[in-house]
């Protein structure tokens, strides 16, 4: 596994396969293994794939203060992988933060970047902010990471499988708390939506969706789309990779192909 440093933090990355090049983040909680272990390179061969541990997560540096942990660090991380990885311009797939990391990418440097996948549910044009970031961060400290990720998943129709909430865990409590609270006074995607130029997917479950916000954000997008899975909350959406995988597939043996 490919290792660069970068603001003092290392930064681990996995790198397999040939062809046109996919750039994988996770999101809050986790690591780059969570696609694999949900099946999403596999289901999209012929191309390359970089699948990052982002700071704070997996066998990447942890760094410490909420200054390390803004959501410009994040777009900062993953434009120095691509670069040590040789790659002038790859295809983004994100879900969760991971999703919104890669919306900032995509919005600030568009000639490298040939499409975007955001799985998970977007923000609404008429959401006030991302206040509600610090206050899901106070949460996390006083439930912890695991704790938190079970409440989050009783509010869905299905118990995830096992491996997806001991990936997710394997975040610690601080350096989650740390994410949420760091990206709090960052814009919401929405301000980024009409700057990204490359064609982009959304892909997120209908209760996650309960304004339209998917299409909203698609009309908003200069090429985009919206697919919303009926009856899938936020994390059915990544682990039911048997259909959201090759809705990624689709889309993007359409727009880059393989």
């Amino acid at each position: 596994m490919p290792e660069i440093t970068r603001a003092g933090v290392r930064l681990y990355y996995a790198d397999s396969g040939s062809g046109p090049a996919v750039f994988w983040q996770t999101g809050a909680g986790g690591d780059g293994r969570m696609w694999e272990l949900a099946g999403y390179p596999g289901a999209l061969p012929g191309r390359r794939h970089l699948l990052i541990d982002h700071r704070g997560h997996g066998r990447s540096g942890q760094p410490s203060g909420v200054e390390a942990h803004r959501l410009d660090e994040y777009v900062a991380d993953a434009i120095a992988v691509l670069d040590a990885a040789g790659v002038a311009r790859a295809a983004l797939v994100g879900y969760s933060d991971g999703a919104r990391a890669l919306c900032a990418l995509a919005a600030r440097h568009p000639g490298r970047v040939a499409a975007v996948v955001c799985i998970g549910g977007v923000p609404h044009p008429d959401d006030a902010g991302n206040l509600d970031r610090a206050a899901e961060a106070a949460e996390v400290r006083r439930l912890g990471t695991r704790s938190w990720l079970d409440e989050m998943a009783a509010g869905e129709a299905e118990q995830p499988p096992a491996w997806f909430l001991d990936n997710l865990a394997t975040t610690g409590t601080e350096m989650l708390a740390l994410e949420l609270e760091g990206w709090s006074t960052a814009p919401t995607a929405v301000a980024d939506f009409p700057l990204i130029t490359a064609p982009t997917l959304i892909v997120c479950g209908e209760q996650e969706n309960p304004r339209g916000e998917a299409e909203l954000a698609a009309a908003a997008l200069p090429d985009g789309t919206a697919v919303v899975l009926p009856g899938l909350g936020h994390l059915q959406a990544f682990w039911h990779s048997e259909i959201t995988a090759a809705r990624v597939r689709r889309f993007l043996d359409d727009r880059v192909p393989a």
